[in-house]
């Protein structure tokens, strides 16, 4: 890993998190007049979400020059408890000033195959076809088994040279909860990125955190390596030594 940053604690870290989002959306904005961000799903996110919809931190944010986007979804209704694009819809976007066009979501009730050519369509468009997407900050957590994003150890999705990949879950695979199938970004996708913040918190967290610190290449959030890769860990999650 690049950069690693202990916190005493979730709330401390996602403080620090909420500041760091504040500033790459006007580094960005400096850049090339508009921030791109990518959010992810799961459980480690949720605080970071609200506390950037609270009053100090989404005023800090220019929403009217941010386009979101997502690492990957579960191919489900947008108003699914298991959509991604759910959580973040209703803990952060629905309570900022983003346009409606500016929120880039994966269409899950599509099924994989549709929406991830959609999506690649759509990225296509935003960004051209004659390099990978840069985002200015992809915000990525990781599974207890080591997974980031829907690429799961020993997914064909792994080694794609796409942007997008379809994840078909079948009874070969070690089976990710929720069992449904997912439309993911690459490797090539992610590591695109300008910079990567890992949010990493809890206990459960601890073994797959130590073989990312040791690179062991089947674990697949140890193969992101974007132009800055920054991971805020709590203690919780800090392997012991």
């Amino acid at each position: 890993m690049n950069y690693k940053t202990e916190f005493r604690d979730a709330d401390a870290l996602n403080l620090a998190a909420a500041s760091f989002f504040v500033s790459q959306s006007h580094a960005a904005l400096d850049r090339s007049g508009n921030f791109c961000v990518v959010l992810s799903g799961g459980t480690t996110p949720r605080g970071l979400f609200r506390l950037l919809a609270t009053d100090k931190f989404w005023r800090a944010v220019p929403w009217d020059r941010t386009h979101v986007f997502w690492a990957d979804e579960r191919m489900v209704a947008p108003d699914h408890e298991w959509s991604n694009f759910r959580m973040a819809h209703e803990l952060l976007l629905s309570k900022v000033p983003i346009p409606e066009n500016n929120i880039h979501r994966i269409h899950g009730e599509n099924g994989a195959k549709d929406a991830a050519r959609e999506y690649r369509q759509e990225l296509d468009s935003l960004f051209g076809t004659e390099a990978m997407p840069e985002m200015d900050l992809d915000l990525l957590g990781i599974g207890t088994d080591g997974h980031v994003a829907s690429l799961f150890a020993g997914s064909p999705a792994l080694n794609s040279n796409e942007t997008i990949e379809p994840v078909i879950i079948s009874p070969a695979m070690d089976t990710p909860t929720p069992a449904v199938d997912r439309v993911t970004m690459t490797l090539p996708c992610l590591n695109a990125a300008r910079t990567v913040l890992f949010l990493v918190t809890g206990t459960d967290k601890a073994k797959a955190l130590k073989e990312v610190s040791e690179n062991k290449e089947s674990i697949p959030a140890a193969r992101i390596r974007a132009g800055q890769t920054l991971w805020y860990v709590d203690q919780a999650a800090c392997p012991k030594r």
